[in-house]
């Protein structure tokens, strides 16, 4: 495994500025979720392919200002992708680009780690039969953290007794970076 970021810092801000500019616009995944998408991606029996993924990132057809614009973003998000999947596949703990915990700012804006989350469940949602299939009790204990810091499921009682404890609401979100490895592991670890 390479041991050197795939993108630098100026890629990283160039990607996730027009993230950002494209979620504003079109309801478009911003860089937290667009990494959680892609972390999913990597984890998945079944990969999905780009057409399937620009799907999901950018809600649609974008608006790009030119070719080369949409050759610098996607060439950005795979090479994004390779580096996901030499992180994961290392078997170290998985390094989630954000706080672990779904504490929202001041201004309402949500936790960078509840759009992490959410970027994630798209995937995992669109393949349900994959993810859970065969695999069901240990990936329902594998996804629970994620699917709670995403806020899916705020309604359920068992989420909600999770956000009113601080601690407990910590310690579910710290177990989301082993619990990203041990999903590698469930769905890629005996390859028969």
């Amino acid at each position: 495994m390479s041991t050197a970021a795939a993108l630098s810092e100026e890629q990283l801000e160039s990607l996730a500025l027009f993230l950002e500019d494209h979620a504003e616009q079109e309801e478009g995944l911003d860089f937290f979720s667009l990494h959680g998408l892609l972390t999913a991606n990597a984890i998945s029996p079944k990969p999905v392919d780009w057409p399937i993924l620009s799907t999901f990132i950018f809600n649609g057809d974008v608006k790009w200002e030119n070719t080369a614009q949409q050759t610098q973003i996607t060439s950005l998000i795979e090479l994004l992708q390779k580096e996901i999947i030499e992180i994961i596949e290392s078997g170290v703990t998985y390094p989630v680009p954000c706080e672990l915990n779904v504490e929202g700012d001041e201004d309402g804006e949500s936790a960078p780690l509840e759009n992490w989350s959410l970027g994630f469940m798209i995937l995992t949602i669109e393949q349900n039969d994959i993810w859970y299939g065969k695999y069901e009790k240990d990936a329902a204990e594998l996804l629970f953290p994620i699917l709670y810091a995403s806020g899916l499921s705020c309604e359920d009682e068992a989420f909600s007794e999770i956000d009113d404890n601080d601690k407990l609401s910590l310690q579910v979100c710290a177990s989301i970076p082993d619990n990203v490895v041990d999903l590698f592991l469930l769905y890629h670890g005996e390859q028969k």
